[in-house]
């Protein structure tokens, strides 16, 4: 009886090292966030890449579609129709418009990821890409909010599943909140939804 208690302990203490590591493997090369105090609240566009309006467009020539890794390019239209920027070319935007403009652009690769130099230039305007910890870091995401500039930020689902991204709308009380693409309702999500963790930084404006 005590060896078999001796091998459960063991297996426990080799489940819990197991789940340590992986978290740790899952959450490498992120960092924390906690915004300081509190932004403007803007009236938040909400868009889902689930809308069946758009949810079976195909990104670019690829075989992936809005639906299933639309997140990216819902946030972008959130973030245009936020921030005021318009396209000349896109008489409405929202995310079925964008993916056909970015589409007939060729601003997705062969695997319908997006290429942020041939974005830049098709939708004419300034874009940072922020990656790596030490930059991340340096960057002050509540400052950004409260010049009207809504940053795009990569996060894993639930914290440790799958890389997403989502639009920061406003800071409350040290929280930010975000629009989630795969949210179905038209409400903010707290960045802490996501362990407050994010993996790099991409906003875009217009001088």
């Amino acid at each position: 009886m005590k060896k078999k208690r001796t091998i459960i302990f063991l297996c426990i203490i080799l489940l819990l090292a197991a789940a340590f590591c992986l978290t740790a493997f899952r959450v490498r090369g992120s960092v924390s966030v906690k915004g300081d105090g509190s932004t403007p609240s803007p009236d938040p566009v909400f868009f889902s890449q689930k809308d069946p309006l758009w949810a079976g467009d195909l990104l670019g020539d690829s075989s992936f579609t809005m639906e299933t890794s639309g997140c990216l390019t819902a946030c972008l239209a959130a973030e245009l129709r936020m921030q005021d920027i318009s396209i000349p070319e896109i008489n409405a935007m929202d995310p079925g418009t964008l993916n056909s403009f970015f589409s007939g652009k060729q601003v997705y690769d062969k695997e319908g990821n997006i290429q942020w130099d041939p974005l830049s230039s098709a939708l004419n305007v300034s874009l940072e890409r922020i990656n790596g910890i030490s930059a991340m870091r340096k960057t002050d995401l509540t400052a950004l909010l409260s010049e009207g500039i809504y940053p795009i930020v990569r996060v894993r689902v639930k914290g440790l599943g799958n890389f997403h991204y989502v639009l920061l709308v406003k800071c409350q009380d040290g929280q930010f909140w975000c629009m989630d693409p795969l949210h179905l309702e038209e409400e903010l999500v707290p960045l802490s939804d996501f362990g407050n963790r994010i993996y790099a930084i991409r906003y875009l404006y217009r001088s």
